[in-house]
């Protein structure tokens, strides 16, 4: 179910036919850029225009090492962020639910006319504005019936809603498997001797002074 959505969403960024790559990057780590174009049978270039698309959405990281046997040129090394995909599915899946629910309510409030000749839907101020007839063929509007549309965008709304529960069921997988980061260990402090033995200071005595002797008077 993970590469199945991995794949689904990589084409979504990618492009159709991009999906391929999950197979080359599906649980590994640091893979050359040049054994993915083999893998792909592409150029390098046209391997490297994926990843560079995968990576302005965030859903590959890279490492590059100097080769100095090609005469110093960089050759990367790319890792598939398979987190990072699910979230991003699931974002735009939530924000696709968020869209068709807008939708399913203007459908519950408001009416909508169509021209059966053109196959040509208008809103019911539309309509009014047109005088209730197509502008393309002159054919009267006929008012549709908005109890089909209404239960179309329901199946979409629910089928969005349990793919979006199925990708969060993925992430929380991921997020369980991934070790647990051990705390570093804490320096033991020393404890400050407050009471060291202090060294007596010694006190200077004051030197007497000289007694003045009085002079006698001849």
């Amino acid at each position: 179910m993970l590469e199945k959505f991995l794949k689904e969403y990589v084409s979504i960024v990618a492009g159709s036919g991009t999906d391929k790559i999950v197979d080359v990057l599906f649980k590994k780590k640091n893979v050359n850029e040049f054994l993915i174009a083999k893998k792909l049978n592409m150029t390098i270039n046209q391997t490297r225009n994926i990843l560079y698309k995968l990576a302005d959405s965030g859903l590959v990281r890279f490492m590059r090492k100097k080769d100095l046997k090609s005469g110093g040129w960089y050759t990367y090394f790319w890792t598939l962020d398979e987190h990072k995909c699910l979230v991003n599915y699931k974002n735009s899946l939530t924000n696709e639910i968020s869209i068709q629910e807008s939708i399913l309510a203007v459908m519950k409030i408001r009416q909508f006319y169509l021209c059966k000749n053109c196959n040509l839907e208008v809103s019911d101020e539309q309509a009014l504005l047109n005088e209730f007839t197509c502008t393309e063929c002159g054919e009267v509007y006929s008012l549709k019936d908005s109890a089909e549309g209404v239960k179309e965008i329901e199946k979409i709304i629910l089928k969005l809603t349990e793919k979006s529960s199925q990708i969060q069921v993925e992430i929380d997988k991921l997020i369980a498997s991934k070790p647990a980061k051990s705390e570093p260990a804490k320096k033991k402090t020393k404890k400050s001797t407050s009471s060291k033995s202090k060294k007596p200071v010694k006190k200077e005595r004051k030197k007497a002074k000289p007694a003045s002797k009085k002079r006698k008077k001849k």
